[in-house]
């Protein structure tokens, strides 16, 4: 992610041009290198640059929809005879948009910089779905040791990310979007009691809301009808999706930046020359500024040379350990590809980092805002690494398919008879298993599963 560049700082450490640039470009997006390096062309005559658009003669792939549901019945093989796949619309995400806020808060660099790595990690809806004990771990080479606990410092970046807007932004749970949108409302819209009462709602009482069980609220309240009413609307009116204002008017393009196949029982994994720009060093000029070696630099055009030679190894750089943090991805989650989410294996930055021989903030560049196309959708690498969930046998299963299991559950559920949050830790544990209620609930709602008593039939 973006703020994760500052997330280690020493006065006495410089980095050098080459290597900033080389850091900046591995965070680009496809679309960002596109603009990028057409920036770059124009300030550089010595820079060659076609449009991977105009460069590539991608082979035909299947044409794919930007993160699909995983089935269990997936694709094995592409027919090369579907249509081209080099590009996926998409709709703009609110990460750039807390970026900019980020920028100008008056913290210190380093605090700035976990604000944005907790950015980073929001789901769809702008929720934080991720324990922060568990960033804590994640990210605890990160931390100042002279700044308190890994996780007091996440609780503080994560205190400093909820009063940024939109309002209710990372939140970890639909009470708490609600309760941070209350406590950014102006109270002189409401009387103090009803602002009191809602905000009691949305902390301890809001499965009644839900559930519609007006009697016990009003009995727990303490309020008459018509105060309910004014609580209740007063609710309703907050937004449960603090994502949802951005990219509704905008499209983006998204380029898949690898593509993953399936040959001959052997998932493979290639660059999207679609994703791949053609820059080079323009031959004639570079002839020229050889010739005239040891004679004046006018204009600085031998530096100019060396900076293109730099973009251009950058660039080839890039697109190097994309390929090979996007190999490993692939090479550990055989089981998602073969069998879909449900067969997803818990997996960390550190152990690809630890493979690769890379930094762990090297992988976390890569995994953001890079996507690869497979038979059953086009993911961001991100999306195959995820907490993990103990089993009895004293193993681990990865959220995301417990999320899954949790899905296939609910689907196959007696629409008379739904099961309940925990019948369904029950139906886990059955499976050895080991999830509590709470968590149960966190991953229905984060799968728009409504609550038992809304899917009964």
């Amino acid at each position: 992610m973006k703020a994760s560049l500052n997330l280690r700082f020493s006065q006495n450490l410089a980095l050098t041009p080459q290597l900033q640039q080389s850091i900046k470009l591995l965070q680009l997006s496809a679309i960002e290198l596109e603009q990028e390096l057409i920036e770059a062309a124009e300030q550089n005559p010595l820079i060659e640059y076609e449009s991977a658009t105009e460069a590539a003669a991608a082979e035909p792939i299947q044409q794919l929809s930007h993160r699909a549901s995983s089935s269990t019945k997936n694709t094995t093989e592409w027919d090369d005879n579907d249509d081209k796949f080099a590009k996926v619309a998409v709709q703009e995400t609110l990460l750039d948009h807390l970026l900019k806020q980020i920028r100008v808060m008056r913290l210190s660099t380093h605090e700035k910089a976990l604000i944005g790595l907790l950015a980073g990690n929001l789901d769809h809806k702008g929720y934080l779905t991720i324990p922060v004990e568990e960033l804590a771990h994640d990210y605890a080479q990160y931390m100042d040791p002279e700044d308190g606990s890994a996780v007091a410092q996440i609780e503080r970046a994560l205190a400093h990310l909820q009063h940024l807007h939109p309002s209710g932004v990372g939140a970890r749970d639909l009470g708490e979007c609600l309760k941070i949108q209350l406590e950014n409302f102006p109270h002189q819209e409401q009387s103090d009691s009803v602002w009191m009462h809602a905000h009691q709602i949305c902390v301890d009482y809001l499965e009644l809301v839900g559930s519609r069980d007006w009697g016990r609220l009003k009995k727990i309240l303490k309020c008459s009808d018509e105060q309910l009413d004014q609580v209740i609307r007063l609710i309703k009116s907050l937004n449960h999706n603090p994502a949802c204002e951005f990219g509704a008017d905008v499209d983006i393009t998204l380029i898949p930046d690898v593509i993953v196949k399936n040959i001959k029982g052997k998932w493979q994994v290639s660059l999207n020359p679609e994703a791949m720009p053609k820059i080079s060093i323009h031959e004639e000029y570079a002839k020229v500024i050889k010739e005239s070696k040891g004679q004046e630099d006018i204009g600085g055009i031998q530096q100019k040379l060396q900076e293109a030679r730099w973009l251009v190894k950058n660039v080839l750089q890039r697109s190097e350990t994309i390929l090979k943090v996007a190999k490993a991805i692939v090479d550990r989650q055989q089981n998602f590809f073969n069998h879909g989410e449900i067969a997803m294996r818990p997996l960390v930055l550190r152990e690809i980092a630890d493979t690769l021989g890379m930094h762990e903030s090297t992988i976390s560049r890569v995994t953001t805002q890079k996507y690869m196309a497979t038979p059953s959708g086009c993911y961001e690498f991100k999306y195959f690494f995820g907490s993990q969930v103990s089993t009895d046998s004293g193993g681990s299963v990865s959220s995301t398919a417990i999320r899954a299991l949790i899905k296939q559950l609910v689907e196959e559920e007696n629409p008379q008879k739904p099961l309940s949050d925990t019948q369904i830790v029950d139906l886990l544990a059955a499976k050895s298993f080991v999830v509590a209620r709470r968590t149960i609930a966190k991953y229905r709602e984060s799968l728009r599963i409504p609550a038992v008593h809304l899917r009964r039939k």
